[in-house]
């Protein structure tokens, strides 16, 4: 079960642009909308870039928690499903397309770090 604070990875900057570029439709889940990320229950931001196998130099981490409460602050929900993909892949639910101040808002939650193992 996840917890609020369960860590979340996404490949990249994740720019308020960057998260709107990713927003689709899941191509083998049906009505799950959002944008994929890394996360799982106890791991850690190394277990999940690596099992992310993430090209980027840089990987964005934040919490299941503070994505939650940048949502709800705008009068949005977001959930954190797991969903077929690579790794511990997950979609952060969010309408499509992404609103501007929700798109600034999911962003500023996340730090951006060197990507600890970067596929080369």
């Amino acid at each position: 079960m996840a917890e609020r604070s369960d860590i979340v990875v996404r490949g990249g900057i994740a720019t308020p642009q960057q998260l709107q570029r990713g927003i689709a439709e899941h191509v083998r889940v049906p009505g799950l909308t959002g944008f994929s990320v890394q996360s799982a229950p106890g791991k850690t931001i190394d277990q999940l870039a690596a099992a992310g196998q993430f090209r980027n130099r840089q990987i964005s981490v934040t919490t299941i928690g503070e994505l939650e409460d940048a949502a709800v602050a705008l009068g949005f929900n977001v959930s954190v499903v797991p969903s077929p993909g690579r790794g511990f892949h997950c979609t952060v639910t969010t309408p499509n397309p992404l609103p501007d101040d929700f798109a600034l808002a999911l962003s500023q939650v996340f730090r951006q770090m060197p990507n600890p193992l970067p596929l080369s």
